[in-house]
Parts: C-alpha cells; sequence; structure tokens
C-alpha cells in the first residue's frame, strides 16, 4: 500500500491553508483521475482568492454513492517543523492536512484506482471546508452532474478512527463589530473599541456557562453532551501603545438536531442591539442527523461492523444532507487534527482502503 503513503505524502507538499488557492493540489487532484468526467466549479472568495471543486464521474459507472473530501487545512500556527514536508515515524506519517482531511482523499482516490469501474462511486472535492464551507454550497447548488445523476449517499470521508458517524453539530456563526477611534493612546484622544465589547462579552459568559450547566439544553447522545459557545477576539494587530479602532468578535455556536438554536441566536442578537455593536449572523445548514434505526445507517453497520455513533465535530455532510443521506467515515483521529505535528496511522490508511473498497461493492445493493 505504498501508494496510499507517496499519494498522501505529495498531497502534503502542496500549501492548501484555506488562506490560499486550493487550485494546484485540485490540477494534481484531477491528474489521478485519468478517464473520469471532470467537472469545476471555480469560485473566487470573499477576499478574492481563487478556488475549485472537483466533481468526478466514472462514465462506466452507475454508482449511487459519492464519496467527499476537502482539500483545504487550518493555518501552520504552532509548527516548528516543515508542515507541507510529509515525515515517518513508525507507523505515524505527519503533516499538515494528514488526517483532517488529504489522508482520507488520498485512501479513497487509491481505493477508487483500484476498483472495478462499474461500481466507482462519484467523487467529490472541495474549498473552504475548514471556514465557510462555500466549495460544498457551491457543489450542491450548481453541479450538473451530480444534478443529472442525483445520488443515494454521500460518504464524508473525514477522520473517525474508521468509525461510521450518523450525525454531528452543526454550527451558527456570529461576527460582531465594535467600532472606536485610532489614536496614539498617550493622547487621550481616542476611543477603545473593546470597550463595547467587555459588557457584551459578559453576556456571551453567562450564557456559555449556562449552556454547560442546564441539562435542558444537552444532548447525552453527544460527548460533550453541551452545547459549544466559542468566540475569539481580533484587535487586527493593534499595539498596546494605540487605541483600538476595530475590535471584532467571532463566535462560534454548535449544537444537534435535538437542540433548538433559535433561543442562542436571539439573545445573542439581542446583546449586540443593546451594546450598540453590529452583528451578522451565518447560520450552517440543519444537522445531518440520521436515526439510529434508519436503513442506511443499519446497511453501513452491516458492512463495516461497528456500530454508528454521533460527534462533536462539523463537516460538509449537513450541505450535502440538502441533496441525498449523508454519512461520516474515515482514517485519522479528529484529536490530532488542527494542532502542530498533525498524523495519521499508516496502518489505518491501509485499511481505510480496503473498507472504501467494500463499501463502494456492498452499499448500493443494501439501499
Amino acid at each position: 500500500m505504498q501508494k496510499v503513503v507517496d499519494l498522501l505524502s505529495e498531497m502534503i507538499s502542496f500549501d492548501t491553508r484555506s488562506a490560499v488557492s486550493n487550485i494546484p493540489l485540485a490540477d494534481f487532484m484531477q491528474s489521478q483521475l485519468e478517464h473520469w468526467e471532470i467537472e469545476r466549479l471555480d469560485y473566487v472568495d470573499a477576499a478574492g482568492v481563487a478556488k475549485t471543486n472537483i466533481v468526478a464521474i466514472d462514465p462506466e459507472s452507475a454508482s449511487p454513492l459519492v464519496f467527499a473530501g476537502h482539500l483545504d487545512t487550518v493555518s501552520a500556527a504552532g509548527w516548528d517543523t516543515d508542515p507541507f514536508r510529509a515525515a515517518i515515524d513508525g507507523d505515524r506519517l505527519t503533516g499538515l492536512g494528514a488526517a483532517d482531511m488529504k489522508g482520507p482523499v488520498a485512501a479513497f482516490i487509491v481505493a477508487t484506482a483500484q476498483m472495478d469501474p462499474r461500481v466507482r462511486p462519484k467523487i467529490v472535492l472541495t474549498a473552504d471546508e475548514e471556514t465557510t464551507k462555500q466549495g460544498a454550497r457551491e457543489v450542491v447548488e450548481k453541479s450538473r452532474l451530480l444534478r443529472d445523476a442525483p445520488p443515494k449517499c454521500f460518504l464524508v470521508c473525514e477522520p473517525t478512527c474508521l468509525d461510521v458517524l450518523r450525525g454531528h453539530r452543526v454550527d451558527v456563526q456570529f461576527v460582531i463589530h465594535s467600532h472606536g477611534r485610532q489614536a496614539h493612546s498617550s493622547t487621550g484622544r481616542g476611543l477603545n473599541a473593546n470597550l463595547q465589547l467587555v459588557p457584551f462579552l459578559a453576556d456571551i459568559r453567562d450564557l456559555h456557562l449556562r449552556l454547560r450547566s442546564d441539562v435542558t439544553l444537552h444532548d447525552t447522545q453527544y460527548d460533550p453532551p453541551f452545547c459549544d459557545l466559542n468566540f475569539v477576539i481580533d484587535n487586527y494587530g493593534t499595539f498596546p501603545n494605540v487605541t483600538v479602532g476595530l475590535a471584532t468578535c467571532r463566535i462560534k455556536f454548535r449544537y444537534s438536531k435535538s437542540i433548538d438554536p433559535r433561543p442562542v441566536v436571539e439573545e445573542i442578537r439581542r446583546s449586540a442591539a443593546t451594546h450598540g455593536l453590529d452583528i451578522e449572523v451565518r447560520p450552517e445548514a440543519p444537522p445531518p442527523e440520521l436515526p439510529a434505526d434508519a436503513p442506511l445507517v443499519r446497511a453501513m453497520e452491516q458492512i463495516i461492523g461497528r456500530k454508528a455513533r454521533v460527534m462533536g465535530i462539523g463537516t460538509e455532510a449537513s450541505e450535502y444532507s440538502r441533496m441525498a443521506p449523508s454519512l461520516i467515515l474515515g482514517p485519522g483521529s479528529i484529536d490530532v487534527a488542527h494542532k502542530p505535528a498533525e498524523n495519521i496511522s499508516i496502518r489505518e490508511l491501509e485499511e481505510a482502503v480496503g473498507i472504501y473498497q467494500r463499501i463502494a461493492k456492498e452499499l448500493p445493493a443494501l439501499l
């Protein structure tokens, strides 16, 4: 199975952090799909960066399945080794995106290359999963190939340690701006934009604690059972000798299917209005959670021999579920994703190749 290791190592060498273009890696991935029909869905993101998505169908196949993955990664913050050079130590391969999710993508690309062309699933490779999920939305809204041959199931190959997920939380993102007046801090003529954020953040702290302590807001299927409410503050590199002219608070609120997000959204809106802040609300598609006894879930459990579960992560399954039911399964652990020295088990990568081939062969007959 040296092929999957070699492919992943090559993929890691491409810088596809969400802030830069994924087109060079997309071109390389397209070169791995010889004889497939390829649809490219190009767009320019909000920062003016060119991005692309790939939808691929083997002309010989009528498979109703789609294997889906994203090509972008988070930043390389905290790395003290070259994040774009794969390093192998025993069973572990280290590199930016090794687990999330260049490793799983490499596994299903190698798996499909070795399949009977007649059972090959469709393939979708996207941009911007780690930020806005715009790539997946572009695919769902605009793909001619998927519209002409509607899938019955998306398999989103995010890292799950090869467990099958029947659902996960989704998020609502908030962008809150506080406007001040920039000046040299010694003059006393400035107005620090952070001051308006302080009472707002006190409200967010209280909401954060209530979400954790109020069991009526918990979903015990998940670990942890409480909804996540996380925030970061951006002063855009302002130095301490400058009064802050613009402060931006970004909040991500994660919730599961059993939780009604509307009261939380309205509470954050009201707090922002009370304290004179500008707010933008960016909801995701609804949670892609399938019932434990859904036929698709039972079929997947039968194939892989593991019980399906739910998980607190977010994936593009939320977007794809607007088109067809979605499951999540891939090699690698979310525990090492988004961290320096991100890595993946080579043994698990190799096992994933066989699992993907089995799913492609057996699942259509059970749908």
